[in-house]
């Protein structure tokens, strides 16, 4: 079904092929029932953004959160594999303040590791995960950003894995604008549909087989994000999900191009894609306040 607006720009996208999920499909560990839909991958050709149709309604995602075990991630992760250096690398290099507020928090693992010396808050909709950002030192001030009330502001605000997990990404941008200080900078970590490895696999990139995977952006989607709602872009970079040994990255890289190229030739019409974790599919990046 072509036509359907683009959730960002409203503009008329284009089917660009269908999605296959994991079987059995699980979010969060917990198992969740996509009956017998059909998704299909879609494109606007005014800011870049790629989206599912239909949607995964979000209740049925935020059930699976609220339902998942507090073991379901990993409790102390390496922070160098997990890139945290880098983002706090983007912090330090852009911050105004020590107020920071990380949307989607998960256990705190991210604020942990940015230490004491900054005002740590955070939204997360999973108890156990939230349970443990407290024992961390992280302040929970509401599980989901809809229902946060406060009138207070921060300095810096970070969606690190959760922007792909979206149903509408303007709404979501225009709320973090109004919990900013001034020059106040939010910091992203998502999906890059720019990456090579995306494109060799289209709309079956293991990255859209995930259910809670929704939405998916590339540097022009930012750059309409960031002029829309008054930021400007400070920083951005393409980079992989975690680091990994050259034997991983190596394995990965050449089993993702020989699962391309049968997909190409009429294979694989069923299958879910493999895994390319160690593969430059991912962007970090800044915007700032005007």
């Amino acid at each position: 079904m072509s036509g359907v607006p683009c959730p960002i720009c409203q503009t008329s996208s284009a089917e660009c092929g269908g999605i296959v999920h994991n079987k059995p499909a699980m979010v969060a560990g917990v198992e969740i029932d996509l009956g017998d839909a059909r998704f299909e991958m879609h494109s606007c050709p005014s800011c870049g953004l790629q989206f599912k149709h239909p949607f995964i309604p979000e209740s049925q995602l935020i059930a699976c959160y609220e339902q998942a075990s507090g073991d379901h991630w990993e409790d102390s992760p390496d922070p160098y594999k997990r890139r945290f250096d880098d983002i706090e690398r983007v912090i330090n290099t852009h911050a105004n303040g020590p107020k920071v507020l990380d949307i989607g928090c998960s256990n705190g693992a991210l604020l942990g590791y940015m230490g004491q010396s900054w005002e740590r808050s955070g939204i997360e909709p999973g108890q156990q995960a939230a349970q443990h950002a407290e024992q961390r030192g992280v302040r929970i001030i509401a599980p989901m950003l809809e229902q946060c009330e406060t009138d207070e502001r921060f300095d810096i605000i970070l969606a690190i894995d959760v922007l792909e997990h979206l149903l509408d990404p303007s709404d979501f941008i225009e709320r973090v604008r109004r919990l900013l200080t001034e020059r106040g900078i939010f910091v992203g970590f998502t999906g890059d549909t720019d990456a090579r490895s995306w494109k060799w696999h289209g709309s079956r990139y293991w990255y859209a087989s995930l259910p809670e995977h929704q939405v998916f952006y590339n540097r022009a989607t930012i750059d309409q994000l960031a002029q829309t709602h008054g930021f400007e872009v400070v920083h951005y970079e393409r980079t992989s999900h975690a680091r990994f040994k050259s034997t991983r990255r190596v394995r990965d890289n050449l089993r993702g191009a020989i699962w391309g190229l049968m997909m190409r030739l009429g294979m694989h019409k069923h299958a879910s894609p493999p895994g390319w974790l160690p593969a430059k599919d991912h962007m970090l990046f800044a915007i700032k306040l005007r």
